[in-house]
C-alpha cells in the first residue's frame, strides 16, 4: 500500500490522517506497516483524499487515476458490482486475497 509515501508527500502527519480517517494514529501506522488493512469505506476516503485510484492506493497498478466505467471489460464491471454486494469485512478479505496474488507474481 501506497499510503505512507501519499501522505508524506502532502506533509501530514499519522495523527491529522487519523483524525480524517476517524482512527487512532496507531492504526494509521499498521495500516503504512501492512499490519493492517483499511475497509472499503475508508480506501474511498483515501483514494479521494489523496486524488488517486484505489488500485494505486493498493499497489495494484502504478496509474493513479481512478478508471472510468468504460475503462472497464464487462467482466470487471461484472466482479466490481459483485464486490459492491459484499459487506466490510468479505471485502476485506478479497482486497487482501488480491494483493497476495499481486505479490506472487
Amino acid at each position: 500500500m501506497r499510503l505512507k509515501e501519499l501522505r508524506e508527500a502532502k506533509k501530514e502527519s499519522q495523527q491529522k490522517l487519523a483524525f480524517l480517517l476517524n482512527v487512532s494514529q496507531t492504526m494509521v501506522s499498521r495500516y503504512e506497516l501492512g499490519q493492517a488493512y483499511p475497509d472499503y469505506d475508508t480506501l474511498i476516503i483515501l483514494a479521494k483524499h489523496y486524488n488517486v485510484s484505489i488500485d494505486y492506493l493498493i499497489g495494484y497498478t502504478d496509474s493513479k487515476l481512478p478508471y472510468s466505467k468504460s475503462d472497464l471489460s464487462d467482466s470487471e464491471q461484472s466482479l466490481l458490482s459483485l464486490f459492491k454486494q459484499l459487506n466490510d469485512t468479505q471485502k476485506e478479505k478479497v482486497i487482501a486475497y488480491m494483493q497476495g496474488l499481486n505479490d506472487n507474481k
